[in-house]
């Protein structure tokens, strides 16, 4: 599938998983879900400034389009883009109506 638009970032949404050791203890892993073509618009400049000094953490908003896959992230996913790692913190509740959703991470430095 090709970009459509603005979205032209593909992205990798992440969810953890945990799975046992050979000692039988439970260490997480994380299974990828799906990749999905995003726009992504980075924090603004007074934004990136608090963050650098919040232990250097980036924020940005991904905007995708509204789907079985994206519409069952949670904040305990993650989503993977040019080799970092996202936290997703929040997801805009009232864009599926648009037939989009939005979802605020944070890669950290």
């Amino acid at each position: 599938m090709a970009s459509i638009g603005r979205r032209d970032q593909l992205v990798t949404l992440e969810r953890a998983t945990t799975v046992q050791d050979e000692y039988g203890d439970e260490i997480p892993s994380w299974s990828t879900i799906g990749q999905e073509w995003a726009a992504i618009y980075y924090g603004r400049g007074s934004e990136r400034r608090q963050a650098a000094m919040e232990q250097g953490a980036q924020p940005a908003n991904f905007g995708m389009l509204a789907n079985p896959i994206t519409l069952g992230l949670t904040v305990k996913d993650r989503i993977n883009h040019a080799g970092a790692t996202w936290d997703i913190e929040g997801i805009a509740p009232d864009t599926p109506r648009r037939g989009e959703i939005e979802v605020t991470a944070v890669r950290a430095a």
